[in-house]
């Protein structure tokens, strides 16, 4: 342990690290819009929230009219594409 560090608490001293932003050119996922940053830094909830059931209606309201369907049993799943397939093989 060096001198400078010895009797300190870990992570006293030190802020939060924020990363400069970047135009990402490489492969894959890259360069988050600052609005999905923002909603990622809201405050979560539990899926039995009424918060989130009310989101969740409100998600199928929007899935039904871009699919064009009046189906009740209409809801998001997360999954690979392949998994759509799933139910209907």
């Amino acid at each position: 342990m060096s001198q400078s560090t010895a009797g300190r608490a870990p992570g006293a001293g030190f802020g939060s690290f924020t990363p400069p932003a970047r135009r990402l050119m490489g492969p894959g996922p890259s360069d988050v819009h600052p609005r999905v940053l923002a909603a990622m830094a809201r405050p979560t909830i539990g899926h039995l929230d009424p918060a989130f059931v009310g989101m969740m209606e409100e998600l199928k309201e929007l899935l039904r009219y871009a699919f064009q369907t009046a189906n009740d049993v209409t809801f998001p799943v997360w999954a690979r594409a392949q998994w759509a397939w799933r139910p209907v093989s």
